[in-house]
Parts: structure tokens; C-alpha cells; sequence
């Protein structure tokens, strides 16, 4: 498992800051007029079939949920359509939040968000939320799980719960949809002790290929995401894996039909 010193993961947030903020406006300029009609509907959602059937499991509605890493906040707006409680989105990048507020007031959903790295939210929000939500994308720029889930610790209410839906770490051995004459090629390592630090274009919205700032990216295995939630006082009440691409990475893999974990559902509930 990676750990750093609070020092450190300002340096590695500030670096991925400067990331996502120069890469949002290509995201937007992608998919920002489409989005804001589709959430002009009542009621439109992203939330995948499977994700709102645990969902519905552990009863979301009406609870109060915390989306760290939301990015343009899609998913808790949808998840407010559906019938949430109090709404807060959490996430590094100034051009995203602003993005994501300007949808929520102009389609009128109830939703706040706030620009903040989540390993400093303020202790205000201790203990007010039922979830804890994390969707596609958001753990591999966590730098230390267990200092991750400490912060999710003391924002959750007493038996509150992280719902996770995320990119199974089993799918980043291949190659994907970088070859995609080969997608199973194994190109990666499973377990690496060293973060990855890359230039490569982050627009997958608008797939322009231009590179961009530097990057630095995490592999938590499986076993690491288990291990830290007990470390931090958690308990797995839930655990599904899918043979669905939700990041848009893999889905060469996907058309193959071969039933490989491609993302999964992770349920822990605070001890």
C-alpha cells in the first residue's frame, strides 16, 4: 500500500490539480451542452442499472451523501434526482466545480459542491453524512487509502456507509483500447510499489490526443482497498464484480465476451 506524509500529498494534489484543470474545458467543450439539456429533464440519472440496484439495497434516499472526487458531478446530481437527502460534491479542480454548479443552478437541482483536495475537508462536515460515495476514476489518484478512509471515517455518521463503484484493478494488466488489434496484452503490472507519473492526454470525453501536464497516478490492488477499510475500523458488507467497462478504456475488452472483472462494487460499513 502507498502512504505519504500529509506534505506529500499536497505536492501529488497540487500536481493533478493543474491536471483536471486543463483538461476540463476540452471535457466541456466535448460534452457540457449535452449534459446540461439531459439534466433539464426531472429526474434524468447516469446511475448505472447495476450500481442502482445497491443502492436501493443499502437506501439511499433521503440520506445524506458526500461524493469525494466527484469531478463535473453527474452522478450526485443524479443521485439527488432519484431521491437523495442533503447533496455535498467534493473535488480538486476549480473548472470542474464551477461546471458542476453552474448545472445545478441552472436545472435546479439541490446540490452544493465545494473545490477542496479531500484529505483536508473541513472538520465541519464531521459526521454528517450517511454515505460516503466514490465512483469511476476517483481512487487511483488517491495517493494513501488508509489516510483516505480515516477522512471518510469522520465524515460518516455512526453505521454510515462508502459505497464504491469503481474500475476493477484486475483490468489495468492490459492494454485495452490502446491495441485495439490486442486488447489482452498484458502491458502492466498488477502490484507496483511506485506511483505512475505520465503526460498522456486526460480528455477521454473528447479523445483528443494532445498531451498534457504531468500526472501522477496510483494501483491500489484489490487486497489494498480490502485491507485499509478494516485497517480504518470498516467492515465489507458487500463485494460484486462485473464484467462491465465503466471507464471507457476497456471497451475492446468488453465486446470480447469473456466475462473478465472489469469494474466492481465495493460496501463497507463504519464500524
Amino acid at each position: 500500500m502507498f502512504k505519504y506524509s500529509k506534505e506529500e500529498i499536497q505536492k501529488i494534489t497540487k500536481t493533478n490539480m493543474d491536471a483536471w484543470n486543463e483538461v476540463m474545458p476540452l471535457h466541456q467543450l466535448a460534452a457540457k451542452s449535452k449534459l446540461d439539456k439531459e439534466f433539464s429533464k426531472k429526474g434524468f440519472s447516469v446511475i448505472p442499472e447495476n450500481e442502482l440496484i445497491e443502492l436501493n439495497n443499502i437506501g439511499f434516499r433521503a440520506k445524506n451523501i458526500i461524493h469525494l472526487a466527484c469531478n463535473n458531478g453527474i452522478e450526485l446530481l443524479s443521485l439527488k434526482n432519484l431521491g437523495a437527502g442533503t447533496c455535498l460534491g467534493v473535488d480538486i479542480s476549480e473548472e470542474a466545480i464551477k461546471e458542476a454548479k453552474e448545472r445545478a443552478d441552472k436545472c435546479n437541482i439541490a446540490v452544493d459542491f465545494i473545490q477542496s483536495d479531500v484529505y483536508e475537508l473541513s472538520e465541519y462536515f464531521n459526521n454528517q453524512f450517511d454515505i460516503v460515495y466514490f465512483t469511476i476514476g476517483a481512487l487511483c489518484w488517491m495517493p494513501d487509502l488508509e489516510k483516505l478512509w480515516m477522512t471518510a471515517n469522520r465524515l460518516l455518521k455512526e453505521n454510515g456507509i462508502i459505497f464504491i463503484h469503481e474500475l476493477h484493478p484486475f483490468a489495468l494488466i492490459f492494454a485495452g483500447d490502446e491495441n485495439k488489434e490486442n486488447p489482452l496484452q498484458i502491458k502492466y503490472p498488477y502490484f507496483t510499489s511506485e506511483p505512475e507519473i505520465y503526460n498522456d492526454s486526460l480528455d477521454y470525453v473528447g479523445k483528443s490526443k494532445e498531451k498534457g501536464k504531468t500526472k501522477i497516478n496510483f494501483t491500489h490492488t484489490v487486497s489494498d482497498i480490502i485491507q485499509s477499510l478494516l485497517l480504518c475500523n470498516f467492515k465489507i458488507i458487500n463485494f460484486m464484480e462485473y464484467p462491465t467497462d465503466i471507464s471507457t478504456i476497456f471497451t475492446s475488452i468488453e465486446r470480447l465476451k469473456l466475462s473478465l472483472p472489469l469494474s466492481f462494487i465495493m460496501i463497507a460499513q463504519k464500524s
